[in-house]
């Protein structure tokens, strides 16, 4: 059992995973007194998905998943990491729907053409999911497949699949909802939203004209970067055995046209970011993402344009 003192420390910590600031301490340790009282039902949701933020999830900055969804609400239902499996989650998971007032988190697009190719049990995720969220407190997407529709939205889009906000649209049920973009989503952005959202009943604060948490999303990457001094001097990559510190942007980097706050939080508990492994982002939680385009603009294509022409031409590419 914690202490008192430990008890403060890890509300503590909690916002400053949040917020980068102990701002929050107070309020989320009063949160968390009420959650002790009756906790909020946690249901995940599995649609077109890779597992992959599943597992990006058991490896959190700062908390253990596990140990953290134990200490700020009731991680009730997990396909893959719950005991319950096959028909005893399905069971489990129209009782919670029924009982309403639960977080629902739903890893993966929605299919709607046709609808059977993802089915949960024996029925299509595109039905069961809309039961799912009528009556929950909140939505919230894990990732950029729910986010954005993702890599199984790209291309042809053989199976129609929808990012979670455009089902819901879709489907009429109006709920609040909350975007957590990543491939994979980022350990931190999706358990800071949760704590957040068990310790005071409501979404996070939003970055402007959308569904995405201000905090983690409110500011490009680009301008975060830890090469972005070296951008400044006109010092590009050219060379990837040599150039390991200069700036990744005209081997196609798309951190200036994506919000995320990666280079200061770091992934693997802070272990590294992809510009600092030197390979450019990708831009895996713009909403665009994966783009029309090849994965990483060709040298030759910005290799003598301005910084404004340059931002606008990795702009366009999407």
């Amino acid at each position: 059992m914690l202490t008192r003192r430990e008890f403060i420390k890890r509300c503590r910590d909690i916002s400053l995973l949040m917020c980068g600031q102990t701002l929050l301490t107070r309020q989320l340790a009063h949160g968390f007194l009420q959650l002790a009282k009756a906790p909020p039902s946690i249901a995940f949701v599995h649609a077109q998905n890779c597992m992959g933020c599943t597992t990006s999830m058991m490896y959190g900055n700062d908390f253990d998943f596990l140990d953290f969804l134990g200490s700020v609400g009731n991680l009730d239902i997990h396909p893959a990491l719950s005991f319950n499996q096959g028909g005893e989650y399905l069971a489990r998971l129209d009782a919670i729907c029924k009982e309403g007032n639960h977080l629902l988190v739903v890893e993966g697009s929605i299919p709607s053409d046709p609808p059977e190719a993802c089915l949960l049990g024996d029925r299509p995720i595109y039905d069961v999911l809309a039961d799912c969220a009528q009556k929950a407190k909140m939505v919230i997407c894990s990732g950029s497949c729910a986010s954005h529709g993702g890599i199984p939205a790209s291309g042809g889009n053989q199976t129609g699949a929808l990012s979670v906000g455009a089902y819901l649209e879709q489907k009429k049920i109006k709920v609040p909802l909350l975007q957590v973009p990543g491939c994979p989503v980022h350990p931190d952005h999706l358990m800071g939203s949760i704590a957040y959202i068990t310790a005071t009943g409501k979404l996070p604060p939003l970055k402007k004209e959308t569904r995405l948490p201000e905090e983690y999303f409110g500011e490009l990457l680009h301008n975060r970067c830890s090469r972005y001094q070296h951008f400044s001097q006109d010092k590009f990559v050219n060379n990837y055995a040599k150039d390991k510190n200069d700036c990744l942007l005209k081997k196609g980097c798309r951190g200036p046209v994506t919000a995320s706050d990666c280079p200061v939080r770091r992934w693997n508990k802070r272990t590294s970011v992809c510009v600092e492994s030197n390979t450019p982002c990708i831009g895996c939680m713009n909403s665009h993402w994966p783009f029309k385009s090849d994965l990483y603009l060709e040298t030759a294509e910005v290799e003598d344009l301005p910084w404004s022409q340059m931002k606008q031409k990795t702009n366009s590419r999407r």
